[in-house]
């Protein structure tokens, strides 16, 4: 294996890039890496903030698609129950409404001899 002089004569090494956190306009969030001393030129109208502000609207925004998961997911449920229930008021078998629904109804309780 060939093996070259680090550095190689001739070549200045690239320094790491510096990391920039953005917010923009449409209320985004973004990182830019950037080489030199000089602020980044942003893609489109935003402004730059600090890596507290970001992390803190980072979780800001998790939190809120999160909940917003969970509501939508509580609402399938409620709807898939609802379903479930009407056909069963139809006559439809458990089995088949369970099925036509996507309803999973819950088992039920164990009951102990006597």
């Amino acid at each position: 294996m060939l093996e070259l002089p680090i550095p190689l004569p001739g070549f200045e090494a690239v320094p790491e890039p510096r990391t920039h956190w953005v917010v923009y306009e449409d209320g985004t969030l973004g990182q830019l890496g950037v080489i030199g001393d000089e602020e980044p030129v942003l893609p489109r109208p935003g402004r730059l903030i600090t890596e507290a502000k970001y992390d803190e609207l980072r979780s800001q925004m998790t939190a809120a698609h999160d909940k917003r998961v969970a509501e939508l997911l509580a609402a399938e449920d409620q709807q898939q129950r609802q379903d479930y229930e009407d056909l069963l008021a139809l006559g439809i078998p458990e089995g088949m409404a369970g099925r036509l629904s996507g309803y999973t109804a819950p088992p039920a309780p164990d009951v102990p001899e006597s």
